[in-house]
Formats: C-alpha cells, sequence, structure tokens
C-alpha cells in the first residue's frame, strides 16, 4: 500500500465529521435566525436559480438526493408555510411542478445574506484562497464520478 493509499481512511472520515459538523452548524444558524432548515434553504436555493422559479419534483430530488417521498414531505412543509406551490405539469398527468412563491422569494433572500456570512464563517474562513480552488476541483470530479457511477447503475437495471 503506499502513502498516499495509506491516507484514505483518515481523509474519508476527516471528510465525513467535517461536512456534518458544518452542515449542523449552518442548519442551526437557520433555524435560530430565518426559522428555516438547511433542506428548506436548499429547496429555496435551486427554484431562485430555476427557470420560471420552478422545477419539476423529479429534477428537485435528484438536486437534493432525496427519495421522492421525503421530497413530498419537504415540499409539503413549504407549501403550509406559503414558500412553495405546486402545479401540475401539462403534459404529464402524473408529473409536477415545485414552484417558488413571492414570499418564498422574500424569505430566501432574507435568509441568502445571513446564510452567506456563516458559511464564510463556519467554511471559507478556516480555508485559504489555494484551498477553496483545489477543494472546488476536487469535488467537481466526484460529483462527475458520482454522476457517471449513477449513470452506470441505472444502465445495469
Amino acid at each position: 500500500m503506499t502513502a498516499a493509499a495509506d491516507r484514505r481512511p483518515a481523509a474519508w472520515r476527516l471528510f465525513i465529521e467535517s461536512s456534518v459538523r458544518v452542515q449542523t452548524a449552518v442548519d442551526e444558524r437557520l433555524r435560530a435566525s430565518d426559522g428555516m432548515t438547511l433542506s428548506d434553504y436548499h429547496v429555496l436555493l435551486l427554484l431562485s436559480e430555476a427557470p420560471g422559479h420552478r422545477m419539476r419534483m423529479r429534477s428537485l430530488a435528484d438536486r437534493m438526493v432525496f427519495s421522492a417521498s421525503r421530497l413530498t414531505y419537504q415540499i409539503g412543509a413549504l407549501v403550509k408555510r406559503g414558500w412553495v406551490c405546486r402545479e401540475p405539469v401539462p403534459e404529464d398527468g402524473r408529473g409536477a411542478f415545485a414552484c417558488l412563491t413571492a414570499a418564498g422569494f422574500d424569505a430566501f433572500t432574507a435568509a441568502a445574506q445571513r446564510h452567506g456570512l456563516d458559511v464564510d464563517e463556519l467554511f471559507f474562513a478556516g480555508l485559504t484562497p489555494d484551498d477553496g480552488s483545489a477543494l472546488e476541483a476536487v469535488l467537481t470530479r466526484l460529483a462527475a464520478h458520482l454522476d457517471a457511477t449513477r449513470l452506470d447503475s441505472l444502465g445495469e437495471q
């Protein structure tokens, strides 16, 4: 085993533990400051960036890495708050869109600035600019690998 391979278990453990710690801290701050979870924020972010502020539920579930039932629950909670609505897909009787409402856009916009400051403090402050660039490159490669692995496994079914 090479020296680099010897470091893989430590790198994996640090990745898991650090990512959970950052996500937990960011979630706690979002709950305290804006009354939303990190998952709420992520849904609102994706919808705010989507054309027409809406996405098909299936696409949103894929981006959130949620099961269909978990996304249905998440969207239901956001519908109750008036931040999201559901609309049928006209050409697909079974499909549905999740749509960002004006109130949801306002809630997202209000949270986004504080959230950005929290991410800067909790994540980026621990990195150098070079670290950030290197981490982006590594995570981009990892995302492409996971996408390819997912496509391969879907083709085998």
